[in-house]
Order: structure tokens, then C-alpha cells, then sequence
């Protein structure tokens, strides 16, 4: 078969007409082709011309076509009409319209709707929350609200009544399609009643057993802490999580909640989260959890038979160590210093220097120490990096408190002048007043104040001791007490375990970000609704962290944020044009449309095709 100068759709009809026969076909102008059909003799079957343009009348009046003419087998002239053109006004209105102009455009989320998409049906969270929280098999499932208000999380936080409009804005509207009414805020509301707190357990546990058997998680060190997150419930709200107590925030007049998260070791990923009382004590937190936690070590165990738990001092009691000695867990944590002052006592001179360009500074002693009960391995650490934050933190106190003490100096002196309209002070009062101000950790070991008798008033004096303050920077400042039951670890190893807790630090930051996860303010009631906002605020940060683990396996090294950044500016642009006329349809029909992406960059390009977004496109 030769053909010559023919478009694709010309080259299918001239196959299907031809039945196998050789072809020859000839462009003689721009409107006509001519296909010549020859059997194996290279006899004449029949001259197929297509494309021409003709005129025909109808009523009286002139109107144009395209056609294709051919003679079939018998050499009979026929004709198909492959397009009316309408008069030749129209036809004029037509040429003279912008070719490829469209008539509007939309512009939805792209990139990162579609890599998290994607990451969500890897690890089946529709699936999973559906089989543990089963519904009737009617509108929209519990695994799907869950995991659009999880997507919502990670993307662009936002109220539940504001969830629709964010939804129309994504190419959602199509991986999930959804009618407005579904997306209403009691719908979900309604939906989350599913979930109380053994099924949330359930469903997490679930997910942790496909993270790590589908992603490969390094579980040698995973890292425990806990942080407490701001509400803005009332105080007759009958909420138990929603507390009171230390906040992070410093806020003294909101009730919060506390939530206690497993990260591992590589882009912190959440392996395991508990939502608690905003005024627990972390101590009695952790000896809540230690039960859960053992529990999740079954799911482990098969990945990795060493698995070190890693932990700040806060956590510490006797109890809470003894079970950690009963459990199959390894650990390495660390003791309040000035608890320890025999292993503060030892000189400096003894400490040797970490050779690890990692530890720049950062010098070491090791011993051994009965420690809750059981003898340590106890590694003394000296940073000078440590110590030179420390003492800018302390300067920064002091010259607070030197001007709270200035300022009380002043209203005391100031009582004893006419027209004074305050109480009048006294020893008491102003000596509780300086044990207030001067209180503090580190501070209250060399600012001193005292009360002053002089001409039979009352006033104070205050000062700093630089002798107890060089004391304090060559005994405690910069030092860090790390106990392990480990014996095999080298310093180093200690060290960098215990230094790894800025992964699940991290993670907390994240949840903390307004435009990103946003945890607080929940804007929920009730103790269960409380537990579900925290495990789908959990749920979006795992995502997020194997989606960042994905693309820097990749080659693609990126910084979490800078990510999320990325992947959020590459959008699907839609363009709608006029509908095409056809013999059964004219123009003023539905739209036809046309989905591209805004321009990537060389990193956005990079990361597309790490995660082969190209299918969601076409999808």
C-alpha cells in the first residue's frame, strides 16, 4: 500500500472502504484526495475522491457542504455528507471567527489533589475506614468523607462549611465525584458519629500494618512526644479532652487538648497517635500509652527485631521504666540534670572531644549509674552550641525580669509619697512579689533581691551574682544526662538516637502550621469528634510524609515544604470551545473542552514525572 500526503482520519476510511486491497493515494489540491484502490493484478477496483466542497440548493436558497464522492464496486457515483456549512454568510461568520479561541476556561488544583490521591488508594483508606465503619450502601461512605476531609487537611485547611467550595476547586470534582448536598457540614458531622475511639484505633492500626509492610519504613529508632493544641470550647462544654493546663501556646484562657504521636526515623512518618486530656501530665500519658505502644511493636517485629524507643525527660518515672524494661522495646532517654549533681560534679578536663563532623563542638563523658531501679549506660554530653542558645535564652529573661524588678522598685518607692491611692505595701507583700519575679529555671540561681529598711521605708535592691552564674554555666549550662539500657551503642550512636527527636518535633510544627494540617482550632464539640479531627489531621500528615519519601527516593531532593509548594502550583487549566455542528447538532450545543497544565519548571517537571501525574490528566 502506498499512501501519499493523507491525514489520519482520511488513512481510517480509506482502509476500512479498501478490505485489505493496496492503496495509492494522491493529494491533488488542499480540499480533494483521491485513493485508488488496486487488487493484487494492480487492477482498477475503484477511485475513491474525498473532501470537495459543493454547493446545493434548498427553497431556493444556497447553502455549502464538504463531501466525499466515490464510485463503489459497480462504478456508481456516491456521495456522504461529512459536513453542512450552512449559506455563505454563515460560512463567512465561521472563517472569520478566532480559530482556537475558547470560551471561558477553569483552573483547578492539580498537583498536589493528585500526588496525595494517589498515596491515599496505595494504602486503601477508603477501603479501610469503610470495612471497619461499615454504612448502607447508599450516597457517599464514611472512607470517602474521611478522606476528603483529610485531603482538606493537607492542602488548604479549612471549616467544613467552607469544604465544598475548596472541593469545586480541585480535580476532586472527578476522582470523586460528589453532589453539592453531600458536601454540606452535617453530612460529615453525621458521618464521623461513625467512628468512635476503638474503631479509630482499629483503623490506625490497619494503616501502620501497610506503611510498613508496603513503604519499607526504617524502624531501628522511633521517636514518642507529646504537645497539646488550642480550643475555643466554652467552659460548659461538656468536652473531657478539652482542658485546661500548661498550653504550648502560653495561652492561660483557652482549654486544649493533648495528643501523643509515634513518628519513625525517615521523614517522620506518624506510626502511631493518641488524643488525651489537655491537663494530663505527660508522665501519666506515657505510662497510658505503654500498653498501645507494646501492642504496635507486634506489628513491627516482623520488620525489624531491635527496635529503640526514643523519648524526653518529661516521660520519665519508675514505673514508667519498669515497663519499659518488661516490654521488647530498647530506649534512650534523658534525665533532668540538676536531679543528677554527682554527674554534673565531674570536671570538664575528664569530657573528650566527638570526633564526628556531625558533633562540631560537642564533647562527651560515659559512665554507668543506677538509674529508676536498673544500671545504665549514662553518656554525659557538652555542647557548645547548646550552651551558647542557653545563654542567650537566659539574657533574654533577665532583661525581663530586671525591668519587672525596676518597675516594682519604682511603685514601692512611689507608695510612700502623698496622694498614693493604692494598698499600702508591705515586707510580706513586696517579699512575695521578688520571689515571683526572681523564680525561674536557671535565673533564680544567681539574680538576687532582697527587701530594704531605709529612714523607716520600705523598698528593695536587686543584683546579679557572677560568681554563681559562671558556676552555673561550667556545671549545668550546655549539658545534656542520656540513659539507655542499651550497652552496644557507641557515644556517637546515643547521641545521634537521642538527637533524633527533632523528627517528631517536626511533626508537631506541621500540625501546627495554619496553612498546613492546622489542627487548631478544631472546630468540633464533642470528645469523639475531637478524636476523629485528630486522626484524620494525623492521617494527612502520613500522607504528606510518604508522598515526601516517594519523591526523595526519587532523586528529587526537596524539603517537605517546598514540596507541598511546588506540587500546589501546578494546576489543570480546562478550556471550553464552541460545540461543533454535526447533521444531527448545531451550534449552541454543550461545550466541547480541553484539559492542559500551567507551565512547569525544571524542579515541578522533575517531580511530575517522579510521580507519574501524567494519568490523573487524562483520567
Amino acid at each position: 500500500m502506498y499512501i501519499l500526503n493523507m491525514t489520519s482520519c482520511y488513512h481510517e476510511r480509506a482502509l476500512s472502504m479498501t478490505r485489505n486491497c493496496p492503496v495509492l493515494v494522491l493529494n491533488l489540491d488542499n480540499t480533494q484526495h483521491i485513493a485508488i484502490c488496486v487488487d493484487g493484478l494492480h487492477n482498477i477496483l475503484y477511485i475513491l475522491i474525498m473532501a470537495s466542497i459543493q454547493d446545493y440548493t434548498v427553497h431556493g436558497k444556497r447553502y455549502w457542504r464538504i463531501v466525499e464522492s466515490y464510485r463503489d464496486k459497480r462504478g456508481k457515483p456516491r456521495i456522504r455528507v461529512v459536513r453542512h456549512l450552512g449559506t455563505a454568510q454563515k460560512l463567512l461568520e465561521r472563517l472569520s471567527e478566532s480559530p482556537g479561541r475558547p470560551l471561558y476556561a477553569e483552573e483547578r488544583d492539580f498537583g498536589a489533589t493528585a500526588a496525595l490521591w494517589d498515596m491515599a488508594q496505595q494504602l486503601d483508606i477508603i477501603g479501610t475506614i469503610d470495612g471497619h465503619a461499615p454504612k448502607r450502601d447508599q450516597g457517599v461512605s464514611v472512607g470517602e468523607y474521611m478522606l476528603l476531609a483529610t485531603l482538606n487537611r493537607a492542602l488548604a485547611p479549612a471549616s467544613k462549611r467552607k469544604l465544598a467550595a475548596w472541593y469545586r476547586d480541585t480535580i476532586l470534582v472527578r476522582l470523586l465525584p460528589l453532589r453539592a448536598t453531600a458536601l454540606r457540614s452535617q453530612r460529615f458531622w453525621d458521618h464521623m458519629n461513625y467512628l468512635d475511639e476503638p474503631t479509630l484505633a482499629e483503623i490506625e492500626n490497619h494503616i501502620t500494618l501497610r506503611v510498613v509492610e508496603g513503604f519499607n519504613v526504617d524502624l531501628r529508632a522511633l521517636f514518642y512526644d507529646t504537645t497539646n493544641f488550642d480550643t475555643f470550647l466554652s467552659s460548659d462544654n461538656r468536652a473531657r479532652l478539652a482542658q485546661r493546663g500548661h498550653a504550648k501556646s502560653k495561652r492561660t484562657d483557652l482549654r486544649i487538648v493533648g495528643l501523643a504521636l509515634l513518628v519513625s526515623w525517615d521523614f517522620h512518618i506518624p506510626l502511631f497517635s493518641k488524643a488525651y486530656e489537655g491537663n494530663q501530665n505527660d508522665s501519666v500519658t506515657f505510662s497510658r500509652v505503654l500498653d498501645d505502644l507494646v501492642a504496635r511493636y507486634q506489628i513491627f517485629q516482623e520488620r525489624c527485631q531491635s527496635i529503640t524507643l526514643v523519648f524526653d525527660k518529661g516521660n520519665n518515672s519508675e514505673d514508667n521504666i519498669q515497663a519499659l524494661d518488661d516490654s521488647p522495646y530498647h530506649f534512650i532517654g534523658s534525665l533532668v540534670p540538676t536531679q543528677h549533681q554527682d554527674l554534673l560534679g565531674i570536671p570538664l578536663e575528664r569530657f573528650r572531644y566527638v570526633k564526628n563532623p556531625l558533633f562540631e563542638g560537642v564533647r562527651v563523658y560515659r559512665t554507668e549509674k543506677e538509674v529508676f531501679g536498673q544500671k545504665r549506660t549514662i553518656v554525659i554530653t557538652r555542647s557548645r552550641a547548646l550552651l551558647q542558645g542557653q545563654v542567650r535564652g537566659i539574657r533574654q529573661h533577665l532583661s525581663k525580669k530586671l525591668r519587672t524588678l525596676r518597675d516594682l522598685q519604682k511603685r514601692v518607692a512611689r507608695s510612700h509619697e502623698p496622694g498614693w491611692k493604692g494598698k499600702p505595701y508591705t515586707e510580706v507583700s513586696i517579699q512575695k512579689n521578688l520571689d515571683k519575679i526572681i523564680s525561674g529555671q536557671y535565673i533564680g540561681d544567681f539574680l538576687r533581691g532582697r527587701v530594704t529598711h531605709k529612714h523607716g521605708r520600705l523598698g528593695i535592691e536587686f543584683g546579679t551574682d557572677d560568681e554563681a552564674y559562671n558556676e552555673l554555666k561550667k556545671r549545668v549550662l550546655g549539658k545534656r544526662i542520656l540513659f539507655t539500657d542499651r550497652q552496644d551503642l557507641t557515644d556517637e550512636e546515643i547521641i545521634f538516637g537521642y538527637r533524633g527527636q527533632h523528627h517528631v518535633e517536626r511533626a508537631f510544627r506541621d500540625m501546627k502550621d495554619p496553612y498546613f494540617i492546622s489542627f487548631s482550632p478544631p472546630r468540633h464539640w464533642t470528645d469523639q469528634m475531637l478524636r476523629v479531627h485528630a486522626f484524620y489531621c494525623v492521617l494527612a500528615l502520613t500522607l504528606v510524609s510518604l508522598l515526601h519519601r516517594r519523591v526523595y527516593e526519587a532523586g528529587v531532593h526537596i524539603s517537605q515544604s517546598r514540596l507541598m509548594e511546588q506540587l500546589k502550583q501546578i494546576k489543570e487549566i480546562t478550556n471550553y470551545y464552541p460545540a461543533e455542528s454535526t447533521e444531527k447538532q448545531h451550534i449552541g450545543g454543550r461545550p466541547r473542552s480541553e484539559r492542559t497544565l500551567t507551565r512547569l519548571d525544571s524542579q515541578q517537571n522533575q517531580i511530575f514525572r517522579a510521580l507519574d501525574l501524567d494519568r490523573f490528566l487524562a483520567s
